[in-house]
C-alpha cells in the first residue's frame, strides 16, 4: 500500500518501499554491500525521482536508463592475466560538514548527493550530483 512517510515523503509502491525502508518485506533482496554500489544507487535515485516526479509503472525503463548512465560514468578494462573485464573507476560519495551543518552538497535528504567518479587511466573526474528540491525555476 502506498502512503506518506514522515522521513521519505510519498512511498508510492512496494518498489519505493524496498528502496527506502527496512520495513519492506523485500528489503533483503539486496544486501548492504550491493546497496552501496553505484549501479544500485543510480537505479534508486532514478526510481525515487524529484519533488515533481511522475512515477512510471514499468521498471524496465528505470533499469535501462540506470544501466546506460552507469556505462557512461564508469571505466572498465580487461585484466591481462585473468582476461576478465574489471571495473577500474573509483567512486566516492562526497560531502562537506562543519559540525552538524552539511554545506555540500546540501541538506541531508536521501535524494541529495554528490558522487565523484575517478578514471585513473585518463585522469578524469566526473561529478554526478543532485540537490533535491533545488530546481532552476
Amino acid at each position: 500500500s502506498s502512503g506518506i512517510n514522515a522521513e521519505y515523503g510519498l512511498v508510492a509502491d512496494e518498489l519505493h518501499r524496498m528502496l527506502l525502508t527496512e520495513e519492506s518485506e523485500h528489503w533483503e533482496v539486496y544486501n548492504e554491500e550491493e546497496r552501496q554500489e553505484l549501479l544500485f544507487l543510480l537505479f534508486k535515485h532514478l526510481v525515487l525521482g524529484g519533488p515533481v516526479c511522475q512515477y512510471d509503472d514499468k521498471i524496465d525503463r528505470y533499469l535501462e536508463i540506470a544501466k546506460g548512465l552507469y556505462k557512461e560514468l564508469i571505466t572498465v578494462q580487461k585484466n591481462s592475466e585473468t582476461k576478465k573485464i574489471e571495473l577500474i573507476s573509483k567512486v566516492l560519495k562526497v560531502s562537506a560538514w562543519d559540525g552538524d551543518i552539511c554545506w555540500f552538497p546540501g541538506d541531508e535528504h536521501h535524494q541529495t548527493f554528490c558522487y565523484l567518479i575517478l578514471n585513473p587511466v585518463n585522469r578524469i573526474v566526473t561529478v554526478f550530483s543532485h540537490d533535491y528540491g533545488k530546481g532552476c525555476w
